[in-house]
C-alpha cells in the first residue's frame, strides 16, 4: 500500500502518478517496468517517489488493486439486475460479458493492464492474482449463490469450482477480445461477438456431454 504521505497529496496529483502507473504497467511486464519512466511521465522528482512508495512492486501492487477496483464499481454500476428482484443468472451473465466489452472500449489500458498480468508467470504474478480473484468471488459467488437460491441453477455444483471456472471465463474472455481486435486497433464484429457470447452462454446452460453422461 502507498504511504500516507501519497494519499495527502493534492487529487490532480495523485491522478498524475496513477496514470503514469497504469501506462508503465500496460506496456511493460513488472520485470521491464521502470521507475525513470514513471516518474519522468508523472513529473515528479525520483526522491518523491520513495516518499509516497516503498518501491516498484508497492506501486505495481496498488496500481492492480485501483483497476480491479475501478472495473468491479463499473460492473455494479452498469449491471442491471446484478441486485434486486427478477434476477436471472444467465440474463445477468450476457449482459456482465458485454458490459466487459463496454469496460474494455472505455479502458483499453486497463485491458492492457490485465492481459499483462494474466501473462506474467512469477511469484509476484500469483500473489497479485491472488488478491485480485478473492474480490472477484464476491461478484461471481453472489451470482451463483442467487443462481442456486433461485433454482436457476444445480445446487450439487461444487461452488468453489465454479467459481474458479467463471474467473478462468473471465480471463478467457479478455484473451478472445485482444486477439478479435488485434490489441484494440481494429473494430469488433457485434454479430460475431454476440454469436460468442451466446455460444458460451449455451454451453454453461446445457453443458458439453449427451443428456444423462457424467465424469466416472
Amino acid at each position: 500500500m502507498p504511504k500516507q504521505t501519497f494519499f495527502n497529496l493534492p487529487e490532480e496529483k495523485r491522478r498524475r502518478i496513477m496514470e503514469a502507473a497504469i501506462k508503465e504497467f500496460s506496456e511493460y511486464p513488472f520485470e521491464q517496468a521502470n521507475i525513470t519512466r514513471i516518474i519522468e511521465e508523472a513529473k515528479i522528482p525520483r526522491g518523491s517517489f520513495y516518499q509516497y512508495f516503498e518501491n516498484l512492486k508497492d506501486l505495481y501492487k496498488y496500481t492492480m488493486d485501483v483497476a480491479v477496483d475501478l472495473k468491479i464499481k463499473y460492473f455494479g454500476e452498469k449491471v442491471l439486475g446484478f441486485q434486486g428482484e427478477g434476477f436471472d443468472f444467465f440474463t445477468t451473465l450476457r449482459h456482465l460479458f458485454l458490459v466487459s466489452l463496454d469496460f474494455a472500449r472505455e479502458y483499453p489500458e486497463l485491458l492492457a493492464l490485465g492481459n499483462l498480468l494474466i501473462k506474467e508467470k512469477t511469484e509476484l504474478q500469483a500473489e497479485v492474482m491472488k488478491d485480485q480473484n478473492l474480490k472477484t468471488e464476491n461478484v461471481y459467488g453472489e451470482m451463483l449463490q442467487k443462481g442456486v437460491a433461485l433454482g436457476q441453477l444445480n445446487p450439487q455444483v461444487d461452488p468453489t469450482a465454479a467459481l474458479l471456472f467463471m474467473q478462468a471465463l473471465n480471463h478467457a474472455f479478455t484473451d478472445y477480445y485482444i486477439a478479435m481486435t488485434k490489441n484494440g486497433t481494429v473494430p469488433l464484429d457485434e454479430v460475431h461477438f454476440m454469436k460468442f457470447i451466446d455460444n458460451i452462454l449455451e454451453i454453461l446452460a446445457n453443458g458439453l456431454g449427451n443428456s444423462g453422461g457424467g465424469v466416472s
